[in-house]
């Protein structure tokens, strides 16, 4: 059984933001971090459900299944220095799950057997920071630390719906 928490209503063609990681992993556990700090600071339309996905992996594909748009985010491992913030999507994105280390596998997977299944949001995007620990830890390294509220904030500039113009 999947245990997570969420906040909104399940999207059903609107858009599902996933935290993944493991808590226990220091920065590993950014994508938890970061839905925690959403669901403090940010009021999103009632489309958007925030879920702490966690380290659940292919248990969160009926969530991928039921949303137009996912914004997923993780500690993303692109050689950068520690903090600094990324965004992927379309072929960035598709080159980075190719290419994942061990510790990423659960996201390749749920992104692959998503693709797999025709069950892949038609937009989905990847946020997330360069991690500077993921071995044993409870608290995010002093950079990640450091980044997640502008992470939030560009994780929730993503979510806003676009200004009408006149």
């Amino acid at each position: 059984m999947l245990s997570v928490k969420r906040w909104g209503r399940s999207p059903m063609s609107g858009t599902v933001v996933l935290g993944l990681g493991n808590v226990i992993c220091s920065d590993g556990g950014l994508g938890v971090h970061a839905i925690s700090r959403l669901h403090q600071h940010y009021q999103f339309p009632a489309d958007v459900e925030l879920v702490e996905g966690g380290t659940a992996g292919l248990r969160l594909l009926p969530r991928l299944a039921d949303a137009d748009r996912a914004v997923l985010i993780d500690a993303v491992d692109v050689g950068a220095a520690p903090g600094t913030l990324v965004r992927l999507e379309g072929d960035d994105l598709d080159c980075y799950v190719r290419g994942v280390s061990a510790r990423a596998t659960g996201l390749a997977d749920l992104l692959h057997a998503a693709r797999q299944g025709g069950k892949s949001p038609s937009r989905l995007v990847l946020h997330g920071a360069q991690p500077a620990e993921t071995g044993l830890g409870t608290r995010l390294s002093g950079p990640v630390a450091a980044a997640l509220g502008m992470l939030a904030g560009r994780v929730a500039a993503d979510l806003m719906p676009a200004p009408e113009r006149a």
